[in-house]
Order: structure tokens, then sequence, then C-alpha cells
């Protein structure tokens, strides 16, 4: 717009100097060559005024906005406010130039686990054969509640227990009861059905969440052990427990885990812990020679190794043929078994006095925390509650590598040793988790599988209506909607025993589909399908998360402050449902819309029944006859079967949903994958054109956070994928409340207000030089010193502008965050509206026709030359143009009052310095000595505070009537806080239980209470 308006001053002006010039062709000026072609001369008077007027179009703008942001954001990584004191982390801003975005959020997607919850897994029921087990809370959680502390260790259920102390004391492999069996079998999955590795010793990051990499030990040789103090250092309630034998493995010339460097051992339980399991051949029944080397086996690395002290070397095969027929998982089977036979006791599992007997051929360093179990480390913390919830009831995870699991189980001196065949990683679309193993003395072979009820539930084997297997089902089920009422959440555990056979079959096929390049995916998939059906139920978890402090209050604001807050979570409805009430997501005068179909036409129908609904009710309401059930505000919940329809661009139900979605306060989606939350983000902000926020803290929220607008990732637990993919990391959820409703506001008024002050006082200078061209012929010349057209903006008045834009607060911290509803000034954009440009641009007009014409009667036949002229003008701009800037301003600060100040001492040091030393500088006209000549005069002075009155007047008139009689929400709220300051201020109210009697007394009298200024009874 800047630009068409300055074409038009320049196309005006062209034409005014070509009609000048066509006027005197008549009349040839005297002694004067006039032979010239207006039309010529017009058009380059044309580039003459784009040059003199380019003032129009706000360049320096653009730096001013940079600095403003530049500053905003420090303001709000130094907030105090929004510093986490428990984990001592900061709000961090990623992203330099959005922070005007963050007041202007209509829609936020969050995620729920490590976003909304603490993501401290703790596990609290269980049901196994369909008997319920519960943990209820202890008084020892209250030791654990700090945030970032660890999850609290898991007191055993007695019943449970009981039952466990009945199977140890039966020996000889048999069980007491097949109930009996499946809790061991339960147990087993719950210890191995994971990615939880054993540590040697504490990890710790080098890099920091800045991005440094801290060296707190600098070791140069590979074989320094850790320190005392570099253990303390590390883990100060931890001990280190060492069992030494005869022989020290060294692999490759790296000594073991329990002599190796602290960085070294770090990186390589980092390598395996990311390693992907090899998966042996279909070779199960092989068995190695016994005359064959059997190589042992790192405590920390799968790879089968040699021992320097070994006496018999491995001796060549002595064909091709017995070569090719030793396979990887022969060789794995060896290696698991010179491990295994090695072993003849254990390290203590336990600190009340469980034994487990290991005789090692090697030193083996095992880190155990300060109440005796290992250290575990998982990728996720649900997978550590379940190891730990095992390790409670005896069933302990004594060794991981990428070839075998060893696992210590309750009955006397029972250790089971797995050989892993295959992992089955969790996806978003199985919603499940698989392992297939082999034990070792049985040689069974059992697929283990855990997962969302809605995934395990349906592949179970086929079973009779009535029969037993059927009756335990339904009884789990029924558990299993309790625990979601209760707001847990479910992992279902299964099994399914396999014989040589088919599983050799499957892997076969499965390798080749690995191998394949053509619908790749998919065929991996219906691989993974076909081995995880026919299940076998084992039982189901229980494991609640609970929501972080001040989740609810933020999450009640946010609704109040007019933000749509949509939560997208994998939980099953029930669980999701029940959590969304206890973040006050939900309230009970909402009315709830549920959307779960199993079919396109059935999502249409439910779609186009509540949006009927929803324009009945509206009409009904517009008519003043609408029932109160209909006015209720509104909550939608839908599954993730039901979006997978929905977000088909086939089905064509994405706006109706999204029409249904705009009349819901808030959504929660239940069971959506990281693609479905990424692709809601994707068609609110594009079809509905509104603002997005997105926040989340794992590696599943990574899409979602990169596609909305403005990305925020929390630092919690689940690595810093989302951290490093976000715009603005925050610590704890309940400080997005701040940062929206306070800072966001700020940065959008301050912003869209310098803006507007930045367009006003650049046109009202345009146009004081415009209405000296209707005095000069429209000859292109200009009343002001150039070095005044060059320094204007860029030094007389940079200051002010950027003081709005930073420090002016229009409405106070306290007041925002207790008024949520304004955040709708830049939810709504009524900060800078459209016709906001053309009010400022009118007022920038109407002050330069004052100013210009008001120095020109001044003047009027007068011997006032062009500079003392134009250096009048000049001074009477800036002076109206700083007045109008102490009329935008809201909250008066010393910054304010020096930005006034100093930009008032550069234009007069300037122009003394200018005017005194400079007869004749750049080659430009001179200007000596002009401004003493203004200062001498009294015209000048009477000039610029007329001129000023008068051009500011209007806006302050009107500025005034506004408040007093139609005051925004911003204005009514500070002048409702400054009238009870008032009311309240010196009195201190005091009530007797005794006389059931409120008095008021003074503040300076309440010591003596003589002055008592009014007493209700």
């Amino acid at each position: 717009m800047c630009v068409i308006i300055l074409l038009i001053l320049c196309v005006v002006g062209a034409i005014g100097c070509t009609m000048w010039l066509r006027s005197f062709e008549n009349f040839p000026v005297p002694y004067l060559p006039f032979a010239v072609d207006a039309a010529y001369e017009g058009m380059l008077t044309f580039w003459t005024y784009i040059i003199i007027l380019q003032v129009m179009i706000p360049l320096s703008l653009y730096v001013t906005i940079e600095l403003c942001k530049i500053l905003q954001v420090y303001h709000i990584h130094n907030n105090l406010e929004l510093y986490d004191a428990d984990t001592n982390k900061q709000t961090e801003c990623r992203a330099m130039n959005i922070t005007e975005e963050l007041g202007q959020i209509q829609h936020i997607f969050s995620d729920k686990t490590g976003t909304l919850t603490e993501n401290k897994m703790i596990f609290r029921r269980c049901v196994v054969n369909g008997a319920d087990y519960n943990h209820p809370p202890s008084e020892l959680e209250k030791l654990y509640a700090k945030p970032g502390a660890p999850a609290p260790p898991l007191i055993p259920n007695e019943t449970l227990q009981d039952d466990l102390q009945r199977l140890a004391g039966v020996g000889g492999g048999a069980y007491l009861t097949p109930h009996a069996q499946c809790i061991q079998e339960f147990l087993i999955v719950l210890a191995i059905c994971n990615t939880v590795i054993v540590s040697a010793a504490p990890h710790r990051d080098l890099m920091n969440a800045s991005g440094i990499i801290e060296m707190h030990q600098a070791n140069n040789s590979p074989a320094t052990g850790p320190t005392p103090s570099t253990l303390k250092h590390l883990r100060p309630r931890a001990k280190l427990v060492t069992t030494t034998t005869t022989s020290t493995t060294i692999i490759n010339g790296v000594p073991p885990a329990g002599t190796m460097a602290l960085p070294t051992d770090r990186y390589t339980r980092l390598a395996e812990s990311r390693s992907v399991t090899p998966s042996p051949p279909p070779n199960l029944l092989f068995a190695m020679p016994a005359q064959a080397h059997q190589p042992t086996l790192s405590p920390i690395s799968s790879s089968p190794e040699s021992t320097p002290n070994s006496e018999s070397p491995s001796p060549p095969l002595k064909s091709k043929a017995l070569s090719n027929s030793i396979s990887p998982t022969g060789r794995a089977k060896a290696v698991i078994n010179s491990k295994i036979t090695s072993i003849a006791t254990f390290l203590n599992a336990k600190t009340h006095g469980k034994r487990m007997k290991i005789d090692q051929t090697k030193t083996q360093t095992i880190y155990r925390t300060a109440d005796g179990r290992p250290l575990y480390e998982a990728e996720s913390p649900d997978e550590l509650a379940l190891v730990n919830a095992a390790y409670s009831y005896d069933c302990c995870l004594l060794n991981r590598s990428p070839n075998h699991i060893l696992v210590s189980m309750p009955t006397a001196s029972a250790t089971l040793e797995y050989e892993i065949l295959k992992i089955l990683p969790f996806d978003s679309s199985r919603k499940c988790m698989s392992i297939v193993v082999r034990q070792t003395g049985t040689q069974e072979i059992v697929l283990y599988t855990k997962g969302a009820d809605s995934s395990i539930m349906p592949v179970l084997a086929p079973c009779t209506p009535n029969s037993p297997e059927a009756l335990l089902r339904e009884q789990t089920q029924q558990q299993l909607d309790r625990y979601a009422r209760e707001g847990l959440r479910i992992l279902v555990m299964a099994k399914r025993s396999l014989n040589a056979a088919d599983y050799t079959d499957w892997w076969a096929r499965h390798q080749e589909i690995e191998m394949s390049l053509e619908n790749r995916e998919r065929r991996l998939r219906d691989s993974f399908a076909n081995l995880e059906s026919n299940l076998t139920l084992l039982g189901a978890t229980g494991i609640e998360d609970r929501l972080q402090d001040g989740v609810p209050e933020t999450i009640a604001s946010l609704i109040s402050a007019g933000i749509s807050v949509w939560v997208l979570t994998g939980d099953k409805p029930e669980t999701a449902i029940n959590i969304a009430y206890s973040a006050k997501l939900f309230t009970q005068q909402m009315e709830l819309i549920k959307l779960t179909a199993r079919s396109r036409d059935a999502a249409e129908t439910a779609i186009n029944f509540y949006l009927t609904e929803m324009r009945n009710a509206k009409a009904a309401n517009s008519t003043g006859y609408s029932l109160a059930p209909r006015c209720k505000p509104r909550a939608l919940v839908v599954d993730g079967k039901t979006l997978t329809f929905i977000l088909d661009p086939k089905s064509k139900l994405t706006l109706p949903f999204l029409k249904l979605a705009k009349g819901c306060a808030s959504v929660l989606c239940c069971r959506s994958t990281p693609l479905q939350k990424a692709y809601l983000v994707k068609v609110v902000k594009e079809e509905l054109n509104l603002r997005t926020l997105a926040i989340g803290d794992g590696a599943n929220d990574v899409s979602m956070i990169q596609m909305a607008d403005v990305g925020v990732g929390i630092s919690g637990q689940e690595g810093m994928q989302a951290v490093m993919a976000s715009d603005f990391t925050l610590s704890r959820f309940r400080y997005l409340e701040r940062l929206l409703l306070s800072h966001g506001y700020w940065c959008y008024d301050r912003l869209a207000r310098m803006i507007l002050y930045f367009f006003y006082k650049n046109a009202a200078f345009v146009f004081l030089i415009f209405w000296y061209q209707l005095y000069c012929g429209f000859s292109g010349s200009v009343m002001m010193d150039q070095m005044y057209l060059m320094l204007y903006n860029l030094l007389f008045t940079s200051l002010p502008p950027l003081a709005i834009g930073v420090y002016d607060n229009r409405v106070p911290e306290e007041l925002l965050l207790k008024n949520p509803y304004l955040y709708k000034n830049g939810r709504l954009g009524l900060a800078y509206r459209p016709h906001d440009f053309w009010v400022i641009l009118l007022d920038a007009l109407y002050q330069s026709l004052v100013i210009f014409f008001v120095t020109l009667c001044a003047y009027a036949e007068s011997e006032v030359g062009i500079w003392e002229f134009g250096t009048t003008i000049t001074a009477s701009c800036l002076f109206a143009n700083l007045v109008h800037c102490c009329i935008e301003i809201r909250s008066w600060t010393v910054l304010h009052v020096l930005s006034i100040a100093i930009s008032l001492a550069l234009f007069y040091i300037f122009s003394v310095v200018y005017n005194s030393m400079c007869v004749n500088c750049f080659g430009l006209p001179s200007t000596y000595w002009v401004i003493f000549k203004c200062f001498a005069s009294p015209v000048h002075w009477l000039v610029i505070m007329l001129s000023t009155v008068v051009a500011v007047l209007p806006r302050l008139v009107f500025r005034t009537v506004r408040i007093s009689m139609c005051p925004d929400d911003s204005t009514k709220v500070i002048l409702q806080s400054k009238r009870e300051r008032s009311r309240g201020e010196g009195l201190l109210v005091t009530w007797s239980r005794s006389t059931s009697a409120s008095s008021i007394y003074r503040i300076a009298d309440y010591g003596s209470k003589n002055q008592i200024i009014n007493t209700i009874t």
C-alpha cells in the first residue's frame, strides 16, 4: 500500500511539473534558456520524486522489527517466571522472527503423554488370568513427587506375592496351578518384551540441552577406569558392584566394561542399544560340534570374541560343506551356551537376600542403584515401569545383548536363558511390539507380544463363546474398561507358541519381503500380522501417568482465552476422556459429542447428524426459544479409526468434520498416529486459515510440531527430537499460559502499534515535502537539508518506535493472566485492522497540513531563507511525532523517557555540530549557522509550539473521549484494577468467630485498633 501511495504522489508531482512548464511556453523568461520538453522534464521529475519521497516506503521498519523481535526473545528467555528450578531449565526461543505469532494463536494441538502428564510411569494395576492385582499409592511415592525425580519403587501386591511364593516352593520345573504358570509367563513378558538394557555404568550425556559438549573427564588412556570420585559425581546414591575372576577379557584391544574409560563405555552401550537385532536364518535344529571352539561374550557386546588366555584356539573347518552348515543362528547359540555354561553363580538380585550364583571366566562390572536393583536404561518410561514391576516380583532382567537375554525367576535356582530370534519393533499402525525367543534349555520358540488392547484383543486365537477362555477374555475386558475409566494407560500381554517348522517358513518368507522393493512397507506389515495372530492372552497392565502441576488451570485459561484446544493421544477413548476431565479439557457443563464410526458411511452420517443439531440449536437460540442443553458448550471426541475415514481425501469428510470441530470448545483425538496428528494440523491451518500451535515432547510429535505455525517442544524424558524441531522450548506445560497470554499478547500488541506509528511518522514527513512542491513549481526541490532527509528515520526518530515495540505494556502481566479473554486482542487481530492504516494515514495527512501551513503563514512576507524554513518544519514535525508517541505509550518507564529525550538531543546536537562546522560538506548546499538563527528567532519556537499542539490535539481529544465513553476491554480491566486498589488502600478486614462480626481497620491504626471505620454484624 505504501508503494501505491508513493507512486500516486510521484505521478501527481510529474503531472504538476509538466503542467507548470507548459504554462510558460507562450511566456518565455528573459535571459533563461527555456527550450525544454515539458513531457520529458515531467518524466525526469517522476524519478526525482521517487528519490526524495522514498521515505514513504519504510525500509528501516524491517530493521526496527527485527531488533524488536530480538529484544522480545531476550526478555522471554530471561523471564524468571518461565524458569523451572526443579529441572534447572528455562524457556528457549529457537526462532527469532515469530514472536508476534504467539499472540495470534487460535488452535492449540497438544500431545498428552509427557506433555500434559509427568511421563513418570507408575505401575498401578494388572490383571493376570482374569484376577486383578492392585498397587495403591504408598507413602513412599511422596518422596518421589518432585518433578524430574525417578518413578518410585513398586510395593508388591501381597496376593500376587503369595502366589509367587507358592510357585517358588515347587521344584523340578512343575507348576502348582495353571494360574501360577500364567503369572510366570506374564512376568517374563514384562521383563523381556522391550528394548531395555542392563547398564554396566550409569549413562551421562556429554551434550547438554544447548548442544554444547561438556567433557567432564579428559582421559586419554583407554585402560583408565572410572575413579571413585567420578562415580560419586555421576550418581551419588549408587554403588558399583564388581566381581573378580582369574582372567580378563579384552575385545579387539579394548578393555572390558569394568576397566574401560567412561566415555568409551557410554558410546559402546549406546551403539548396542540402537543396534538392530540380527535375525538368524531358519536353521533352528543346528547343534555346534563339541570340539568346536566356543567364544566368550562381552557383557555389553554380542559379537563372539576369543580370550587372549585361551589354551586351545579354534580349529579350522575341515570342509566347505561344514562351513556352510554353520549358520549365524548356530554360532549365536554356541556363544550363548558358552556364556551360560560358564555361569555358576550370580550377583545378589535384591537386598533382601535373594542370591544368584555365577561362575564367571572374566571380569564383569554390574552397576546397581542404592536399593540394590540393576540400573536399567529404556527408550520409554513405559518399558522401564514394566521391567521394574517384574523386578519387584523377583523376575529380574540380568543381562541383555542383541543375541540373548538372561532372566532370573523367583523359583529356586531358576535362571532362564533366551536366544533372541527376531524383534518386531513397535510402530504406530500396529500399536504393538513383539519378540520371538527360544529358551535355551527346552528349545521352545515363543512369540511374546505387548500392545494396545485394540490391537491385541482382535488377534487372539478363536474360542467358543462359553468356554473358559472366552470367560477369561470377558473378565479381562471388564478390568480394562475399569482401568480406562480410572485414566490408566493400558497394555495387553499375549503369547504364541511356535514350532520350528512354522517359524522357519515364516522366516524364509519374511527375508524375501525384506529384500524386495515393491510394496515393501505394506508386505512387511502383513508379514508381522501373520506372525502376530492366534495369540493366547496372558494379562494386562494399567500404568498411571499423572498430570503435571498446573495443567488443568493452564488449559482452562487457554479455553477462556478463546483458543480451541485439541489433545491428540494414542490412548484408548475411555482413558483419554478421563484424563480430559482431569485436565479440564472437558467440563461437566459441556455437551460431549463422540465420533466412533467403523465405516465411511457411518462417519458421514454421524457428522451430518451433529451438524444438523448444531444448526438447529443456533437457529433456536437466535429466536429466543433455545433449550438449556442445546446452549451448552460442546466437546468433540473422535477415535483413530474414524479419523482414517475423515482424513481420506476421497471421502470428502474433512470439511464437514472441520465445521463440526469449529463449533466445539475442545477436541480429543484418541488412538491417533503421528501422521494423523500432522495431517490434522495441516488441514486446520490450510482449510480454516487459522493460526496454529503444536506442542509435544517426543519424536512422534516432530511432524506435528513442524507442520504448525508455532512449534513448542517440551524438554522431558522422550529425548531432544521435539525440542530440536520446535520454535520455543518449555520445561513444563504450565508455562504455555504465560508464554501466550502474557508474552504473546505483549509481542503482538507492541509490534502492531509500533508498525502503525512507523507508518504515521514516515507519511507525515513525506507529505511535508509534497506540500512544498505546490510552491516550487513541482521542481523536485526540497526545503530540508539532505542530511536531515537521510537521518530523520535513521537517527532522530529511531528510538521511540523501538521503546514501544519492546517495553510498552498495554496491560500488566497479572491482569492478563487473571483475565484470559483479553487475548482476543491478538487472536482476532484487533490491534492492527485494515482501517487502522487509513486512520493513521489521515492523521499524518492532517498533521502535515497543520505543520506546513502554520509555518508558511508564520513566515509569510518575511525574508526567511529556504533552509531556515525547512529546519523549522523539520523541528515541528519531530516534536509532533514525539508528542504523538507520548500519547501512544501506555506504560511509562525510564526507557521511554530516555528514547524521547535522546531523540531531541540527537537532533539538536547534530544540527549544532553540522551547521557550525560544515560550510560546504559532501557537495551539498551550505546550511552554515542556520540552526543558530532559528534559536534566536521567537517565530521558530512559537511555530513549533503552535503547530505541535494543533497537530496532535485531535488525537488527544479522540483518545480521551474514547476511553471515557466506550473503553475497550483492556481499558476496562485497567480502570477496574485501579478502582479496586484505591478502594482497599490502607484498609484491613478482620472477622471475629465468637461475635460473627467483621471489622475494617486502617492499617496505620491496626496495632491499637482505635479507629474502626465500619462494622458489619
